[in-house]
């Protein structure tokens, strides 16, 4: 179908209201985006409402700019479509408020009706770790801001100390926020000022041997092996002999508090040490309200409610999670297949497909080097997906790389499947029946972590085999934890740290110039932990967090996720 012509009037009327009214310059795709929502609308003949319409518009691209989301004054298409999507998401607020007013008249009726709904493709992004901006915090004010510097893949040695000073001060706030640490005066007097409890810093230590205190700081070891404190003032010697722990992992790496006695040796004699207490997301938003983490563009609180609407009128959208899909596998192939043909058979057709490495079952044997045996594993994936046309059609792909695929290297994070592999499942997909469907849009490599946002939610994707490595870097953990215990240990630990992988560079290494991309502040709406531990899910703080299982073995096994709900459920082939 050939793009709607606009009208020459209506040229004249858009190039008036933006450049002259507005001072804003056109780029040719903007103006081709007006005249292709105005049709889409059937208002391209309506010049009654062009005015109102396109002046809209223009006003919302004057406020992203006064907001900083932009820093031209020619406005593009993708400017325009952020611009169109804030207007859904008003128009939606004020339907909710419209049908509150009116509850007793319509609560037979869909609230949407009375604005309009929302595509979910147009709310839907996947956002590489490598293109996230770096959002720094200033310890001073308190804020987060967006740094004009790029980050580098080979920073000056000076990045090192920077990274875990900025995740010990963005930590440290949460903890001086928690009610438990507020002053007397602002929590009252009595029995409250009996239960604060008042951080001290390593440098107010000196001389008052016999004391006891409790700071806060990174868990880390000294040139001659000994487990220490450090933080933003200086470093203290740690005896853990006696240390009785909370819950949770503790690893060097970790941003704790300790409680103890200052001794003559000048060391702390731990009796307690305990993660700090975790910030929920509504709190943490409430902050940074207008900060945009993911580059997605900003979302104020009100803004993200009117989006939970959208979410919840999609009430039987479905994002599927798999993990370890050895494309090398005939079986893994078979019964992907057999997957995809239920959700067809049973019409129910998944938003998105968020697909985990490995994607080889051993990419360190076998026949052929690595790269030709991931080019042939995708090229067979292409073959099936190109079975399902409807499904591509509807659904996103996205695949996410594991530690062991190519080219991965041991730290964090971690780049996307190169093109010489991904260019393979795009050629499979470049079938007479895909031909009216742009594949592009639908298929997604992406890094490891990745972010999904989808309308107003945060979902984290991480493949890593965390609890194991957790677990091996141990250095205190309650005796009478269990294992069942151990899967809400890891993720009150991680949630807590406000980070995806607490851990010394020794045992993980993170890309420090890149570390807040690891960062889990605000705490995320969803965390997929990709793991090779069992499968569990669980709500921690408010964030739903789950493991979606192996896709192999006996059971072909996969989580699906309900954003509408933020219920997660197993599902898995018969057999």
């Amino acid at each position: 179908m050939s793009a709607p012509t606009a009208p020459p009037a209506l040229r004249r009327l858009i190039l008036r209201l933006f450049s002259r009214k507005y001072g804003l310059q056109l780029h040719a795709s903007a103006i081709s985006f007006i005249v292709d929502t105005l049709d889409e609308h059937g208002l391209l003949e309506d010049e009654a409402v062009w005015q109102d319409s396109i002046e809209a518009l223009a006003k919302g691209v004057v406020e992203d700019l006064g907001r900083g989301e932009g820093t031209s004054s020619i406005v593009t298409r993708t400017a325009l479509e952020r611009v169109y999507e804030s207007l859904l998401v008003a128009d939606t607020a004020a339907s909710a408020t419209q049908i509150e007013r009116l509850q007793n008249d319509i609560t037979s009726r869909d609230p949407l009706t009375y604005g309009e709904k929302a595509d979910p493709h147009r709310f839907f992004h996947v956002v590489d770790s490598f293109k996230m901006p770096k959002v720094v915090f200033d310890e001073r004010r308190k804020v987060f801001e967006k740094t004009s510097q790029a980050p580098k893949l080979l920073p000056p040695a000076t990045s090192k100390p920077a990274y875990l000073l900025e995740r010990l001060n963005i930590v440290k706030s949460a903890v001086l926020r928690n009610e438990n640490f507020l002053p007397p005066l602002a929590v009252g007097s009595g029995k409250d000022r009996d239960a604060f409890m008042k951080l001290t810093s390593t440098t107010n230590l000196l001389g008052r041997q016999g004391q006891r205190f409790l700071l806060f700081g990174l868990l880390c070891t000294t040139s001659d092996g000994r487990y220490a404190l450090e933080d933003a003032d200086g470093v203290v010697g740690l005896d853990l002999e006696d240390t009785i722990p909370g819950e949770g992992i503790f690893t060097e790496g970790s941003m704790v508090l300790v409680e103890g006695e200052f001794t003559q040796e000048e060391r702390i004699h731990v009796f307690a040490i305990g993660h700090p207490p975790s910030e929920p997301r509504k709190q943490a938003r409430l902050l940074c309200n207008q900060v945009d983490f993911l580059g997605t563009g900003s979302m104020s609180l009100k803004e993200e409610s009117a989006m939970k609407i959208h979410e919840e009128s999609h009430s039987d959208l479905a994002f599927v999670f798999i993990s370890d899909l050895h494309l090398d596998h005939p079986k893994t192939l078979s019964s992907f297949r057999s997957m995809l043909q239920g959700y067809l058979d049973a019409d129910f057709i998944p938003f998105a497909f968020v697909l985990c490495g490995s994607f080889l079952e051993n990419s360190k044997t076998g026949k052929g080097d690595v790269i030709s045996r991931y080019q042939d594993a995708f090229s067979n994936l292409g073959d099936v997906l190109s079975a399902f046309p409807s499904i591509i059609a509807a659904s996103h792909f996205v695949f996410v790389p594991s530690p062991s695929d190519p080219f991965s290297s041991p730290t964090l994070p971690r780049s996307a499947l190169s093109s010489a592999i991904s260019s393979k499942l795009f050629a499979r997909l470049n079938r007479p029946s895909l031909a009216s469907v742009k594949v592009e849009d639908h298929i997604h490599f992406t890094s490891n972590p990745a972010r999904l946002r989808y309308f107003g939610q945060d979902i984290v994707v991480f493949r890593e085999d965390l609890m194991g490595k957790m677990l091996r870097n141990t250095i205190r953990l309650k005796e009478e934890a269990r294992e069942v215990d151990l899967k809400k240990y890891l993720v009150s630990t991680i949630l807590d740290q406000a980070h995806l992988c607490p851990l010394p560079q020794q045992a993980r290494p993170v890309l420090w110039d890149y570390d807040h991309t690891l960062r889990l502040y605000p705490m995320p709406t969803a965390l997929v932990l990709a793991d090779t531990f069992d499968r569990f899910e669980l709500t921690y703080e408010g964030c739903h967090v789950f493991n979606p299982s192996r896709f192999k073995g006996n059971h072909f096994g996969w989580t699906t996720y309900y954003p509408a709900s933020g219920k997660a459920e197993r599902s898995e082939l018969p057999h």
